[in-house]
């Protein structure tokens, strides 16, 4: 039970880290861009990705083997 609370943190940090990057880059970056800048795995991006997903916070667009991700305008 502990590592899945350890996890979820962990994942959560990661999505924050996303939005982060994302906010600094102009509000739109490729799934490869955030990968390389936050040192990640693709499963920590695409699990990060999924999570701001569904929370409404980014956009996903395929983009040939990558996806642009676009933060949500929550004016």
């Amino acid at each position: 039970m502990q590592d899945s609370i350890k996890f979820a943190e962990t994942l959560g940090q990661t999505a924050g880290n996303v939005l982060e990057t994302l906010k600094a880059s102009g509000g739109e970056a490729t799934s490869w861009d955030l990968k390389l800048k936050l040192h990640l795995s693709s499963s920590s991006l695409y699990m990060a990705l999924g999570w701001l997903a569904a929370e409404r916070k980014i956009d996903l667009y395929p983009k040939e083997l990558n996806f642009r991700i676009v933060l949500v305008d929550k004016n």
